[in-house]
């Protein structure tokens, strides 16, 4: 499977359980009070800092490691699941003392319920991995979301029956309980459970470093529930968190999937460097084309889209959401091609890059001592300039790409970003003074968006335009994205 196809279906994959990942948390934001959803916060920030450990780079691991036999298989699996025993053991230990700390029960017995899926995370990044391994994204595409299925069956029938906030900690012990199926019944030949510990010492060294820079990295984004939590109270943290929510729709939808396409691409050019350059060019400049617009677009509308879906009582979080939307859209490419560190293992890397950011990030938020939610959204720049700086060094002293490379990748998609969000500038400048767009205004205004994206991706990326439509097999067959720079 090609760049463009591969691409297709990570990112079709990505908008399919976004849809439902999204509307899921419209139904928990207006059925749970912030107080609920705050102790879920909490108690998340606790078991992901853990867990961040539970597959040590397994899914990376699989995709791109060169000499995977049955033996080194083996011992994947064994690591894999002693790893999550280990974690899933260390999280119900803590979650009595945790519960005691923010003084809520729920907050202990949320963690009780993480810890029994975390033990059994036992299939699922392994799945992933030989997917992507294949470049099988059309595969990968029915298994996540699958994943994303059976967790918002599993929500909704908890909130029904008043699980309240433990709702969301349950559908993580179904969605594992659903890898494990698929695993036993689609994949006991490529996944062999027979306990082996021969390679174990390259699987960790491997995944060990990746792991560590992903608990720095999980430091820093659930930080804001521990100290803020602490500082200013559950009910003001929960706003914060919410805040982000328009931003971590970059992260979860458009980021995985183009990752999820970049690492075995990559990996596969390790000995060709014009090959990787090519690679990570094009996949970037296809993301950038994307983002940015969304990005410039969510900006304008992010408080509206706060306010009207969730409610009226997340007015705070609107307030300061496009602060978090500009950060992450100008991180965004540079977050991807940071895919290509993880892909050769440059764990140390990557681990300087989460310092860097997280550690700035922990020092801005502890000034909530001193400012109020909209000062502590202004100084969240900081961070963001620190990762730029430290990443993209990383990224040019490891001959991923060159900084003109980069350069132009980022002011490429500034006419396009423009056009698409030329209906939202007009549609703001038409609104009243402290009024809101209604839902129904939103839907059309994003269909005139999405309308409006397409005409200036067709006339202004006119090449672009082409090769999409070949890889969806509309238009005429042309050639892949990876086959020359564009």
């Amino acid at each position: 499977m090609g760049l463009g196809r591969s691409l297709y279906f990570s990112g079709l994959s990505s908008v399919l359980s976004f849809a439902i990942q999204f509307a899921l948390s419209v139904f928990v934001a207006r059925m749970l009070t912030p107080e609920e959803l705050g102790m879920f916060g909490v108690a998340l920030a606790a078991s992901a800092l853990v867990r961040a450990f539970e597959s040590a780079g397994i899914n990376n691991f699989v995709a791109s490691y060169e000499k995977l036999d049955d033996s080194m298989m083996r011992s994947v699996f064994t690591i894999n699941f002693l790893l999550n025993i280990a974690l899933g053991l260390v999280l119900w230990l803590l979650a009595v003392p945790l519960g005691q700390f923010f003084g809520s029960d729920k907050v202990g017995d949320i963690l009780l319920v993480t810890a029994a899926a975390t033990a059994l995370n036992t299939h699922k990044p392994i799945i992933q991995g030989l997917l992507r391994r294949r470049m099988n994204f059309q595969g990968l595409m029915m298994f996540d979301f699958s994943q994303v299925v059976i967790g918002g069956i599993a929500t909704i029938a908890a909130i029904a029956m008043g699980y309240g906030p433990l709702a969301l900690a349950l559908a993580l012990v179904a969605e594992k309980l659903g890898a494990i199926l698929v695993g036993i019944i689609q994949f006991r030949k490529d996944i062999p459970m027979a306990p082996h510990m021969a390679q174990g010492g390259t699987i960790l060294q491997y995944g060990l470093s990746l792991s560590t820079a992903t608990v720095i990295g999980i430091v820093g984004a659930h930080a804001n529930n521990f100290i803020l939590g602490k500082i200013l109270g559950l009910a003001p943290s929960a706003q914060f968190d919410r805040a982000l929510t328009l931003p971590r729709l970059i992260w979860s939808v458009a980021l995985p999937s183009f990752h999820n396409v970049l690492v075995p691409g990559v990996a596969k050019e390790r000995d060709d460097p014009e090959g990787r350059h090519r690679v990570m060019q094009n996949t970037l400049l296809i993301f950038t084309m994307l983002i940015w617009p969304a990005g410039l677009v969510l900006t304008l509308v992010s408080p509206d889209m706060l306010v009207t879906l969730y409610g009226d009582q997340w007015w705070e979080a609107a307030d300061i959401a496009p602060y978090f939307v500009i950060y992450s859209t100008i991180m965004s490419p540079i977050t991807l091609a940071c895919s290509g560190l993880v892909a050769f293992g440059h764990g140390g890397a990557m681990v300087r890059i989460q310092l860097a950011e997280q550690g700035t990030k922990i020092l801005v938020l502890f000034s909530a001592f001193f400012f109020g939610l909209p000062e502590l959204a202004a100084l969240m720049a900081l961070p963001a300039l620190a990762y730029l700086f430290t990443a993209t060094g990383a990224l040019i002293k490891h001959d991923l790409i060159e900084f003109r490379q980069l350069l132009a990748i980022s002011l490429r998609p500034i006419r396009l970003s423009i056009v698409a969000a030329t209906p939202s500038i007009i549609g703001r400048y038409w609104l009243a003074e402290g009024a809101y767009f209604t839902l129904e205004e939103l839907l059309a205004l994003a269909a005139i968006t999405g309308m409006v994206f397409v005409a200036g991706l067709r006339l202004l990326e006119p090449v672009i335009f082409e090769r999409a439509l070949g890889v969806i097999g509309v238009g005429k067959k042309t050639a892949d994205f990876s086959e020359e720079t564009l």
